[in-house]
């Protein structure tokens, strides 16, 4: 496979991962990660894909919508093993009505398992977080 396949493979695992967010599936957001991925959520490390996805659970079930909006992207690969990372528009609504916005970035390794990429590791950061009119808090990368 080609660096550009590779490329374009690796992006189709972040729709995967967006689209299986906005249908709440559960399986097909779990086939995106590797078995002893970790997941750094704001700080916080998870490991193992049986936690990961019993956490996006427990964090989804909190919100009436999640849209995630994936922009700009890089990646580095190197045979099997990738890094790269993702910026992403978001908006939610919990269960009491009240919006929020979201501009956060990935920082990802990835890895090829059969032939298949999956997230080996994702680190989640805020950039921006608050009401959808950027009255909220910014942080710099």
């Amino acid at each position: 496979m080609s660096k550009l396949e590779d490329e374009l493979a690796l992006r189709n695992l972040m729709a995967r991962y967006v689209d299986a967010v906005h249908r709440r599936d559960e399986d097909d957001w779990a086939g995106t990660w590797t078995v002893d991925a970790r997941w750094n959520l704001l700080g916080s490390d998870v490991i193992g894909r049986d936690n990961i996805v019993a956490l996006w659970q427990q964090m989804m079930s909190g919100f009436e919508f999640a849209v995630m909006m994936p922009s700009s992207c890089l990646f580095d690969i190197t045979g099997h093993q990738a890094t790269g990372h993702w910026y992403l528009q978001e908006y939610t609504r919990d269960l009491e009505g009240h919006g929020n916005a979201v501009l956060s970035r990935y920082t990802d390794s990835y890895s090829k398992l059969a032939g298949e990429w999956r997230y080996q590791s994702r680190v989640y950061s805020f950039i921006y977080h608050g009401a959808p009119d950027l009255s909220g808090s910014y942080t710099p990368l």
